[in-house]
């Protein structure tokens, strides 16, 4: 079963990618960091698939690049947002609902439908999901949904996860048109354009010039004539956008080849075991609270994964 292991390599550096965003965003402009860090990572993959060859491109590549590309900014922009205005541990299991939504869209756009045993786990994880919203101040059984759609965090989570089950779809389509390495390096560079495009980052001309401010009297040097300049912005984004790529790399390659050998809907499942990483971190380093019952409710959606794995 080496597309478990593939998965699971997916699912580490998936989780390491919002633990990033989630580190730096309070200090940077997570848009910027992770359009710089598609482009390096998308720069990675030409490499590699220029020493290995690059690939024929099967009629269906550019479409699905395209597609895909354009959901995954919306995607990008509200977890962003979700990430600014909800606890990581709250927000991010959401996207245990991406493999229930596969279940009709996988079997419409590439026709692969998981078993009896397959769709009873995704109702595992399903069912995590609900327990995760459940806290001490909740006295009615559907308090946990109402929370959950008041909450801006978990509610843009439960779109993306719903757009993700679409453009997972079409990031299969562009490996099945050229290779794991090739699939996705146009992808993150259309997705990085897309930010720049509709003005997400800061003018390219910042990063190169830097800003200068006004004289500074006490500065050495400094003079009426003279402004002391400040540093470039594009220093602090160099190492969480190369932390970036490096973690994007690893998943979309992983992600893919794990594709060649299974169906998308439990590749997926098993990728969102990434899942318990974002809630400890979430507890134990940013220090969230209700720790124990979100952890009990992301091993229910982790045992629904499992159950997949086992009698799927």
């Amino acid at each position: 079963m080496l597309w478990v292991l593939l998965a699971l390599t997916g699912a580490v550096a998936n989780a390491a990618f919002y633990i990033i965003i989630k580190k730096y965003g309070t200090v940077l402009d997570p848009q910027i960091v992770t359009a710089v860090g598609f482009i390096f990572c998308s720069g990675l993959l030409f490499f590699i698939s220029a020493l290995q060859g690059f690939p024929a491109l099967g009629p269906d590549y550019w479409s699905a690049v395209l597609t895909s590309a354009t959901i995954n900014i919306i995607c990008l922009i509200l977890i962003f947002s979700a990430l600014s205005s909800s606890d990581l541990s709250l927000a991010m299991p959401m996207l245990s609902f991406t493999p229930a939504f596969l279940i009709g869209i996988s079997s419409l756009l590439l026709h692969e439908v998981p078993s009896l045993s397959g769709i009873c786990g995704i109702l595992v994880i399903v069912s995590g999901s609900y327990v995760l919203n459940i806290s001490s101040e909740h006295e009615h059984i559907l308090d946990p949904v109402r929370s959950m759609f008041r909450s801006r965090g978990s509610w843009y989570m439960l779109i993306v996860a719903f757009l993700f089950a679409v453009s997972i779809n079409f990031d299969k389509m562009a490996l099945l048109n050229s290779d794991p390495v090739f699939g996705m390096a146009f992808t993150l560079l259309f997705i990085s354009g897309g930010f720049i495009g509709i003005g997400a980052i800061a003018p390219l001309s910042a990063f190169v010039r830097g800003d200068r401010g006004a004289a500074d009297p006490a500065a050495p040097g400094a003079g009426p004539d003279r402004t002391v300049r400040q540093p470039s912005r594009l220093r602090p984004y160099l190492l969480p956008a190369i932390l970036v790529a490096v973690f994007a790399a690893i998943e979309a390659v992983s992600i893919n080849l794990a594709y060649t050998q299974q169906i998308v809907p439990y590749v997926i499942a098993i990728k969102r075991l990434g899942i318990i990483i974002l809630v400890l971190y979430g507890t134990m380093v940013c220090h969230e609270k209700v720790l124990m019952i979100r952890i009990l409710g992301s091993a229910l959606m982790v045992g629904g994964a499992a159950a997949i794995l086992l009698f799927a």
